[in-house]
Order: structure tokens, then sequence, then C-alpha cells
């Protein structure tokens, strides 16, 4: 069984969820415990026995240190940027974190209460949801740049850590506008792919060299445009196929990773309202379906489809990770 993380809304974030839960994934999906109590840890990541919470609703990062079986409280880092929504290590001890609200790209280090650095977010988009800077994912190449997307104003940042251990924003990528760039994730071809929330599309980027280019632009099969909102991605494990959540129309998209790039197969239904959040796990695919109150978990076909397996209720999910790093 795989040792999980859920993340939730809690009151605060209009949700039901009373802190992070514990999860093992079986035969028949998940089996739930009791996690650390917060407010809202809409974003979870781990790195080796240290893990940190994005507390949207109050603008701070949380710090747990796994004892055993069970997760402590470890201190809590006050981000001062709105409705942080996602965070990457950077190092054992240091996470660079992406807030929603005003667009800022904020430094934390453990053991510190107050943020090590805070990159502020400019600019806009054409739609309405793009009135300002959002950033919304932060991602580390295997060269340690760092990458955030900022769904607001169409862009994709890279930056580079100095000796000291603080960014650095050392170009931007400008994408077509509309896209609202959301997630990444890497490729078995060392490409990354985009996930645009408002165009519903993902783009293969090569990040090789020191410029971005966009290889390819796919709209997600079982989305509409500007009447969907595209959410998470994730890779089967053999690396032939490509999945990404579809709120609104409550789709997961299925997508080929052939070698000569996407190619769209199908998509299904997410198993409940507004998949927030997918992980890849084996041969399962378990999907956060935050507004449904429930995870549902898939076994993916040798085609790649999704095949339905069970339902767990857990409230108002936003994430699901790995407990372990690398597991």
């Amino acid at each position: 069984m795989t040792a999980l993380l859920v993340g939730g809304y809690g009151p605060d974030m209009g949700g039901t969820a009373a802190g992070i839960a514990t999860a093992a994934s079986a035969p028949r999906g998940l089996v739930l415990g009791d996690g650390p109590e917060c407010a809202s840890p809409s974003w979870l990541a781990v790195r080796g026995e240290r893990m940190v919470a994005t507390l949207e609703g109050e603008g701070a990062l949380a710090w747990f240190r796994r004892e055993g079986e069970v997760w402590r409280a470890d201190g809590v880092t006050a981000l001062g940027g709105s409705y942080p929504c996602h965070a990457a290590f950077l190092d054992d001890d240091t996470v660079a974190v992406a807030c929603y609200g005003d667009g800022a790209i904020v430094v934390a280090r453990h053991g510190e209460q107050l943020p090590a650095q805070r990159i502020d977010g400019s600019g806009s988009g054409p739609l309405p949801a793009q009135e300002g800077p959002h950033a919304h994912h932060v991602h580390v190449l295997p060269d340690g740049r760092v990458l955030t997307l900022d769904l607001g104003t169409d862009r994709l940042h890279v930056h580079e850590r100095g000796t000291d251990g603080l960014l650095s924003r050392v170009d931007s990528l400008a994408l077509p506008a509309g896209t609202g760039p959301r997630d990444l994730h890497a490729l078995p071809s060392a490409e990354l792919a985009l996930l645009g929330e408002w165009s519903c599309e993902v783009l293969v980027l090569d990040p090789a060299g020191r410029e971005f280019e966009i290889m390819q632009i796919l709209t997600l099969p079982g989305a509409t445009p500007g009447q969907d909102q595209a959410a998470a991605l994730g890779v089967s494990v053999d690396g032939r196929f490509l999945y990404a959540g579809i709120r609104g129309a409550d789709r997961i998209a299925v997508i080929a990773l052939d070698d000569d790039g996407l190619r769209p197969v199908d998509s299904v239904p997410s198993g409940g309202r507004t998949p927030r959040h997918l992980l890849v796990d084996g041969e399962l695919l378990h999907v956060a379906n935050q507004l449904s109150n429930a995870i549902a978990t898939f076994r993916i076909g040798a085609d790649g489809i999704p095949i339905p397996l069970a339902t767990t209720a857990t409230p108002s999910p936003t994430c699901v990770i790995r407990a372990v790093t690398g597991g």
C-alpha cells in the first residue's frame, strides 16, 4: 500500500476539512486516517521527514516533522502573501510558495517566522479572472532552475538560486493570451507539460538551454474552453499517457504520449464534482473531487483509460500526494 496525504479546504475557505488526512491506497480504494489539524491546508509537499502545508486562508506556511507514523507541528511562517496555493522544496530547509491572491513568489525557511524573500507579481491578462497577477505553481528543474507560473498574466517565470539561497528572476516566457497557466509536470521525454486552466490546453515546452520553446499545444479531449477549467496533471507509470482534470465538465482527459508528441485519446467522468487534483499511484489513479467531498479511485487499463474502482469520502479534498519522497 502507498502512504498518502490529503489536503483540503476548511471553513475559512468555504470547505469542511479539519486539517490534513493520512491515507493508504488499498485494492478497493483508500483507507483514511487522522493527521494534524490546521486551517485549509490546500497544498502539501514532502521532502524526507519534513512536510509543509499552504494554509491558504491564513496566508501562512505550516511546517511538520515526521515522528514514526505521526506528523508533528514544527512551526509556521507568515508569508505576507495572499492565498498561498502551491509550494515546492528548494532544499531540505527552504520552500518557494506561489500566492494566488497577489501573484507573489515567497521563499520561506524552516524555523523562521517571516519570509526570507518576496518577489512581487505584476500585470494582467485578457480574461475576467486575469484582472491581476495570480501565481499558481512552483517547479524545480533537475538543473536547479526554479519555474513559476502566473495564471493571471499568462507567463512562465524562470529563476536561478544564488549562493545565499534566494531567487533571481532571469527570464520570463509569454504564453498565448488567455492560457491561464496553472500546473507543470515533467514528461518522460524531459520536456514539460504545462496546463492552461482557462484555455483547457496542454502546452509542451522544451526547457533545454536558456530559452524555452513551445513544441505543441493540444486542447484537452472532453473540455470546452470558456466553460470548463482545467486542473492538475499526472503521467502513467509506463510513461505512455498523460491525465488532466476538467472542472465543469467533471471529466478526466486521457492523452497519449507518442514519440512524435501528444495525441488525444478520450475523457471519462471524474467520479464526482470539481476534480481539483489527481495522483497516479502505480496502476491506480486517485482524483480529488473537491465539491463531492470524496476521492475517486480508478484502475488504469492497458489502453490508458481509467476504470472506476472506488470512492472514499473525505471533506473538501484539494490535493492528494505521496507521504514518502519518491514513493
